[in-house]
């Protein structure tokens, strides 16, 4: 066998291989962005007002941007709550399958309403008290993106059912400003 068709077939393996690369990874990458951790910590106070601090962030941003998975600690305005807040986000072209994770996720508690729930494909919320905080998560799925956060909040001077009704409010807001965030990046 001859060495140029060997040449010319490595080469369209390498130009195909490079091309993909460029398409998938590089400039040309047409990939669905979440906002970054940052992005969100920034954006949070504007859904509920208070200070927000990133305590941890996963994975890194260089590997993936169209994940996110941010622990943020939480103090309110007033400085009646305190708090985490954990948040799952992620983009992708499979709507079913985003909309299949919003809907198997483990939903604790008792369902709760969701004022916002019907712009959403699927959108589930719910509540527990485990001694003296309140827990509220919140699953929700577009076209375009799934989202799921666990809030925890306390408070020492406020009744246990109003530290309740401020944790689903919250996570409510929390995950509709992430899901409508655009990433910086």
């Amino acid at each position: 066998m001859s060495k140029k068709p060997l040449a010319i077939l490595a080469g369209v393996v390498l130009v195909s291989v490079s091309s993909f690369g460029l398409w998938r990874w590089g400039p040309l990458a047409d990939d669905q962005v979440v906002p970054s951790c940052g992005d969100l910590a920034e954006a949070l106070p504007s859904a509920v007002e208070g200070s927000w601090t990133l305590t941890r962030t996963e994975p890194a941003r260089e590997v993936s941007r169209s994940v996110a998975r941010c622990e943020f600690g939480f103090r309110s305005a007033d400085q009646s709550y305190w708090g985490k807040a954990v948040l799952d986000l992620s983009a992708g072209d499979d709507g079913a399958a985003l909309s299949e994770k919003a809907t198997d996720g483990p939903c604790y508690g008792e369902a709760v309403p969701n004022p916002s729930g019907a712009k959403y494909k699927v959108a589930r919320s719910c509540s527990q008290k485990i001694n003296d905080k309140a827990f509220a998560g919140v699953f929700v799925a577009s076209d375009e993106r799934y989202a799921h956060t666990l809030a925890e909040f306390s408070s020492s001077s406020l009744p246990m059912e109003q530290v309740v009704a401020y944790a689903n409010i919250s996570a409510q807001r929390i995950i509709d400003r992430a899901m409508t965030l655009k990433a910086s990046d």
